[in-house]
């Protein structure tokens, strides 16, 4: 991830918290969703995960890229597909992923409510953080043993 990111990502981020946000929402110059400022993120309807593509203006992550993994391997039909803005407005579910955040989830957007956390939101967060402690024996590949 490149400093340049970092910098808007830093600047978005303290001018939510201004705001009264937790997180902000990185849109693409086209105004389609990117990702948060230092997660990605994604967008539940009607059973279908969806996830920006990197030309939306997403950071390839690594642990986005698990967090795809665990869905696919509880059977959940996951897409990386453009996200407008509006489309977060009427989720079923939203959550972020990232190495600090784990799995969480969003419970509004521009003060609209979604509900949270929702069961795909759980499923994945405890098929996640079971993964990164070396608890599921599926993803037992992704964890070093440090002594």
């Amino acid at each position: 991830k490149t400093v340049g990111n970092y910098v808007n990502s830093s600047l978005a981020k303290v001018e939510a918290l201004k705001a009264g946000y937790d997180e902000a929402i990185m849109l693409s110059p086209s105004g389609l969703v990117a990702e948060c400022t230092g997660e990605n993120i994604f967008c539940v309807r009607n059973g279908i995960i969806l996830t920006p593509p990197l030309s939306a203006g997403a950071l390839e992550g690594i642990t986005q890229s698990s967090v795809t993994t665990i869905a696919r391997d509880l059977g959940y039909d996951i897409r990386v597909d453009n996200i407008a803005r509006s489309d977060l407005y009427i989720a079923d579910e939203i959550f972020v992923c990232g190495t600090a955040a784990e799995v969480g989830s969003v419970n509004s957007v521009d003060e609209r409510k979604i509900p949270c956390p929702g069961p795909m939101t759980k499923a994945i967060a405890a098929t996640y953080a079971k993964a990164v402690r070396g608890q599921d024996d599926r993803y037992k590949q992704w964890c070093e043993l440090v002594k």
